[in-house]
């Protein structure tokens, strides 16, 4: 007979079976002056100066140590001693160095006192850095360990009651549209052509307020979607979420738009996030291929469109928006170019004008960037260039 025993995980700060403030999120944009990165955990709130931690889970301390002078020193507590293969543990970060805490090799159990919260410098936004990690080895003496996971799909009870929030994106429109991967925006966004990324500023909060501070209580979701409704649909697709491993310095202008129209922010004072909901290639990784992806509107038929964004967190809490545009009569020529060893059929003979002269890019139907006509599979792709100074397309058959 096999027994399962379901752990229950609780909040880092007392008491540990109720839900908590937080004040940043999971893969949340952050910059304080130096390099922009993604938020590697979750910031429980002490609310109060020098709140008691405790152990969310029985484990041996792997880790202790800081990452930056008196205020970044944390814990590692992993959950079992194995030292040749690596070991998930939860962080605990901020601790204060000078008061009671844990140390490398203790045991500690549930709901045991492992330190007191650092008094943080700047007044009022006291926290418990809380993540969970993986490493190896029987010591842990540098912080260089993985991201693995966003505690709120784990720890319970997580009694989040307010819903994802959705704020124009572009002056009074719901989402910004650019070219994709620039920032030549369309104005007014409700007119669509050619390569575009959808841009979508959103935010989530915990229904906790945070009487210091209420910029400190707007977050980012779990989870992110799109889909599109019209003449032709695109299905919903998965654009991010924000729930396991987290390569927290690399691709972050996959997922945040920075420039200047959409300009992310997340440090003390603002709370600005601007999603490319459109850079995925629809699974949960976030990669920098990503970006190649977006809504290539060439070949759609003329007329209206909805476009449809999905947000939701980690209790469950699930907002819709959406914005109309428009693809205007397009006219595209098309034209067939037949690959290598096979009879052509009305060959493209500018083909290879456009990519080069023209410096042309050809794109397949779900507006993903081609590095190379070499070996194209049969199917239809659009070719975009610039021509007497004006941005032209044509649809592209290729038959084997």
């Amino acid at each position: 007979m096999l027994l399962f025993f379901l752990i229950n995980i609780g909040w880092p700060l007392a008491p540990q079976n109720q839900t908590h403030p937080l004040g940043n999120n999971w893969g949340e944009y952050q910059d304080y002056g130096g390099s922009p990165y993604m938020h590697p955990g979750i910031d429980v709130m002490g609310i109060t100066v020098g709140r008691p931690v405790y152990a969310v889970q029985r484990g041996i301390v792997k880790a202790w140590l800081t990452t930056q002078a008196q205020y970044h020193w944390r814990l590692a507590i992993a959950d079992t001693n194995i030292s040749t293969d690596s070991v998930e543990a939860w962080l605990y970060a901020h601790i204060d160095p000078n008061q009671y805490h844990k140390n490398v090799g203790d045991i500690v159990n549930a709901g045991d006192l492992i330190g007191y919260l650092v008094e943080w410098p700047v007044t009022g936004f006291d926290h418990c850095h809380f993540a969970r990690i993986k490493d190896i080895g029987a010591v842990w003496n540098t912080a260089d360990w993985a991201f693995v996971q966003n505690p709120l799909v784990i720890i319970t009870p997580y009694a989040d009651t307010a819903k994802p929030v959705f704020e124009n994106a572009y002056g009074n429109y719901k989402f910004a549209i650019c070219q994709n991967n620039t920032s030549t925006y369309l104005n007014p966004p409700t007119t669509v052509t050619g390569n575009v990324d959808i841009i979508a500023k959103i935010y989530d909060k915990t229904g906790l307020p945070l009487s210091q501070n209420p910029v400190w209580e707007e977050m980012i979701p779990l989870r992110i979607s799109y889909e599109i409704h019209g003449p032709q649909n695109v299905p919903s697709r998965l654009s991010f979420v924000f729930k396991g491993y987290l390569n927290y310095t690399a691709n972050l202008g996959v997922v945040y738009k920075n420039d200047a129209v959409c300009d992310s922010r997340g440090d003390y004072e603002y709370r600005d996030f601007y999603f490319i909901v459109t850079n995925t290639d629809g699974d949960s990784l976030i990669e920098s291929t990503d970006a190649n992806y977006s809504w290539n509107t060439t070949g759609f038929p003329s007329g209206n469109y909805w476009i449809v964004v999905t947000a939701s967190d980690a209790a469950g809490n699930i907002t819709k928006d959406s914005m109309m545009v428009t693809i205007p009569g397009q006219g595209v020529e098309e034209e067939f170019y037949a690959s290598k060893n096979t009879v052509l059929i009305n060959p493209n003979k500018e083909l290879n004008e456009l990519l080069t002269k023209y410096d042309g890019k050809i794109y397949d139907v779900n507006g993903r960037l081609i590095s190379s006509r070499d070996n194209l599979m049969t199917g239809v792709y659009f070719v975009t260039y610039k021509k007497n100074g004006e941005i032209q397309q044509k649809k592209i058959v290729i038959i084997r």
